[in-house]
């Protein structure tokens, strides 16, 4: 969650374009984590809006370019104002996933995902 918190500390002053360096496949990889973390952020409030685009001259299907108008939201500046909420949300969600071995390879804690459910107005 520290990518998460870099990234909207780029977005706070006014970053509106995300891309990778190149259209290289190696610079193309290296971006895919940024876009979803971008794409994350606004699904969970903390950007007022955000556009991703996905390339379509591979087969990977890979994002290419994030807008993001608007800055952050409530949400998501006091998340940077507080100093360990980064923490707590990496807490929480690994609670809830967890990667295990098993048929699929993921699992879920019913009582992590209730205990979140239930605090989630906190």
């Amino acid at each position: 969650m520290d990518t998460l918190r870099s990234i909207l500390k780029e977005v706070q002053p006014g970053t509106t374009s995300f891309a990778p360096a190149s259209r290289e496949e190696q610079d193309m990889w290296d971006f895919q984590p940024i876009a979803k973390i971008l794409v994350y952020a606004h699904r969970n409030n903390f950007l007022e809006s955000c556009v991703p685009h996905k390339e379509s001259d591979s087969p990977h299907g890979w994002y290419d370019l994030v807008i993001v108008r608007g800055g952050l939201t409530y949400e998501g500046e006091m998340f940077l104002a507080k100093p360990g909420e980064a923490e707590k949300t990496e807490k929480n969600l690994e609670e809830i996933i967890q990667l295990s071995p098993n048929i699929y390879g993921i699992g879920v804690n019913l009582r992590a995902l209730w205990q979140r459910w239930k605090n989630r107005g906190d």
